[in-house]
């Protein structure tokens, strides 16, 4: 029993005697190590604040849609376009039946032709002006022989001869005023025709925009009424980088910057040029994000829509990596 009390004792003095060897060598470690005050400061990790720029989400889009609708009723003669295939502004995209309205126009010509030749009609007045001018003589000669030789022209006949001056005169008003008539009856046939001529013109669907034919909503043979749509084009010459910004990142001092963009295509990199054109005013409260539109050139034709990119730019040498939606 006294020898198990006598080698706790040993342990115990043991374990007592490594504690205090060891607070000793703490105590001189401290004593030779500067004041935590006075240590250097380890300099924050810098790579931060170059981050990346990614624009979560990101994804080639297309601009605009157009859904181009016929301006008239009727039967939808033709179709000159296809999907996949490229217009350009004014190109016709398909056709409705006119053959009533081009006969309406027909007639309006031969209207206005009328109205034309009754305005370059002179005959009127100056039939007006001669009768005018000799019914004037002989009141003069009546009024003048009278004054040589007394009631050589009775009063009646002087009052008759007044009359005819007056109505010749009234004549040559009432032609003067049958022209006026006629240049307006030939401003109302031009507007007959010029509407005419619009209407015959909305029988042919136009293209508003230049781009590529994705859909036709019509068929040859189909009927068609004002607003329906019959073929719908896509801007392929300007496409638009969209997607997120960090909220902390999204400063409008990059709004008009010109960025470097590099896409990957068929195994190759093709590199463009797209600008930062609208910051959203308001951050998503869930994940602090801040949506942004770039848009990128593509009158080559190149790109399309949904292709990931890669874009920086140079004077900050911030980068932004566009995911594939």
């Amino acid at each position: 029993m006294s020898f198990m009390f006598n080698r706790s004792l040993r342990i115990a003095a043991a374990i007592l005697a490594c504690h205090l060897t060891g607070e000793s060598i703490t105590r001189a470690q401290s004593s030779t190590s500067e004041p935590p005050s006075l240590q250097p400061e380890v300099a924050a990790d810098t790579s931060a604040t170059l981050a990346v720029l990614s624009v979560d989400g990101a994804v080639l889009k297309t601009v605009e849609t157009t859904s181009v609708a016929a301006q008239v009723a009727g039967v939808l003669s033709k179709v000159h376009v296809r999907e996949g295939e490229r217009v350009k502004v004014g190109e016709p995209l398909g056709t409705i039946e006119s053959t009533s309205t081009e006969l309406q126009l027909d007639r309006s010509k031969v209207a206005l032709e009328v109205a034309q030749r009754n305005l370059e009609n002179t005959i009127d007045i100056d039939l007006a002006q001669k009768n005018f001018a000799v019914a004037q003589n002989e009141y003069d000669r009546a009024l003048e022989s009278n004054k040589v030789v007394s009631d050589v022209y009775p009063a009646v006949e002087v009052e008759r001869l007044k009359l005819v001056r007056d109505r010749a005169e009234l004549e040559v008003s009432r032609a003067r005023f049958a022209k006026e008539i006629a240049k307006l009856e030939y401003s109302k046939s031009q507007i007959e025709h010029k509407q005419l001529v619009d209407m015959v013109s909305k029988h042919t669907i136009g293209s508003p925009v230049s781009g590529m034919v994705v859909a036709i909503e019509k068929r040859t043979g189909e009927w068609v009424e004002p607003g329906a749509v019959a073929v719908r084009i896509v801007e392929i010459d300007r496409l638009r980088i969209e997607g997120f910004l960090k909220a902390e990142q999204a400063d409008n001092a990059l709004l008009n910057r010109e960025a470097q963009v590099e896409i990957m295509l068929a195994g190759k990199k093709i590199q463009s040029k797209a600008k930062l054109v609208f910051i959203s005013p308001e951050v998503n409260p869930i994940n602090s994000q801040v949506r942004v539109f770039l848009d990128i050139d593509n009158s080559e034709g190149k790109l399309r829509p949904g292709l990931r990119a890669s874009v920086w730019f140079p004077n900050n040498e911030s980068k932004v990596t566009a995911a594939t939606r």
